[in-house]
């Protein structure tokens, strides 16, 4: 038993060791290859309507292959899930194969995984745990879907007064719609604000023929924000009726920082809430026993002396 023992923990150090090994050594090559790379100043702005078509290394093959065997074959549930790959920010069509043989996979290793280590060290109940373990391995990636999608939104909601703020200036100094939004989103955050890179999206689909209209729309829906799309729709009845854009800028940038300060001023209330639970569940008892403890030793002392007494 402890040689056996002594066995598993020298093959999981030392799994766990090469793994770690091998990432640093293509981190390392990668950063080299990345510092003797060329500059381009178009590639930025060129390549992000363009698709990588071939898998990376063999981890995003393996998941392609597992997401083409598992792919539901229903329309609109798959529809569903590209809907929200986009509004997590993945707009490739290959993302879809790799999100779905990433919840195969995680849920065939995870249940692996466990029936292995139940089997190894003869622990009751093995193939419900490994089912249960499967089924949280399935669903993970939806969570963390989830959670990408609702942190790209709340960013999308906080640039959006900043955003709206610059096209009302560009556009009140004389320039038109297209030029405004072409001088937004060379601004340096459109490596860091989902909505810079959306608004450079659709500058390039707007620049390739798409028109206005069509492109406005698609902002929208790629955003998935109830804002961004009233403001996109105010942008093309205002095209349509032919009325002041700067004016329409004007009031929907107001609107934004509104609802931005309000957004905030609700976190600031909730803060307390948040804080209560943390609190009575570490702070209180840690505070109890250092106001009581000095009194209750002194306490089981004096009872103490008071049993020997009566014996």
């Amino acid at each position: 038993m402890p040689l056996r023992d002594a066995v598993l923990s020298f093959l999981v150090v030392a799994g766990v060791s090469c793994l770690v090994g091998v990432f640093l050594l293509r981190r390392w090559f990668a950063l080299r290859a990345e510092r003797l790379r060329p500059l381009s100043p178009q590639a930025a702005g060129a390549s992000i309507l363009r698709w990588e078509e071939a898998a990376r290394g063999w981890l995003e093959r393996v998941l392609e292959r597992l997401g083409r065997v598992f792919r539901p074959r229903d329309k609109i549930r798959v529809s569903r899930v590209r809907q929200h790959l986009v509004w997590a920010g993945y707009q490739n069509p290959r993302a879809l194969t790799l999100f779905i043989g990433a919840k195969m996979g995680l849920a065939i290793l995870s249940g692996y995984a466990s029936t292995l280590y139940g089997l190894t060290r003869a622990l009751p109940y093995v193939l419900p745990s490994s089912i249960i373990l499967a089924g949280l391995g399935f669903l993970l990636p939806n969570y963390w879907l989830r959670r990408r999608i609702r942190a790209r939104q709340r960013e999308i909601l906080h640039a959006l007064p900043n955003v709206l703020d610059l096209l009302m200036v560009c556009v009140e100094a004389g320039m038109g719609f297209d030029a405004a939004v072409a001088r937004i989103a060379e601004q340096p955050e459109v490596q860091r604000s989902p909505l810079h890179q959306e608004l450079l999206r659709m500058h390039l689909e707007m620049r390739a023929g798409r028109p206005r209209a069509e492109a406005l729309h698609a902002l929208g829906e790629r955003t998935g924000t109830g804002e961004v799309k009233s403001v996109v729709g105010a942008f093309i009845q205002t095209e349509r009726l032919g009325t002041s854009l700067g004016k329409t800028l004007r009031v929907h940038a107001e609107s934004a920082r509104v609802k931005r300060r309000h957004r905030a001023e609700e976190l600031a209330q909730l803060a307390p809430l948040k804080m209560l639970f943390p609190t009575a569940i570490f702070l209180f008892p840690v505070f109890f026993l250092v106001t009581l403890a000095p009194s209750l030793m002194r306490l089981i002392h004096a009872m103490k002396g008071v049993a020997g007494q009566i014996r």
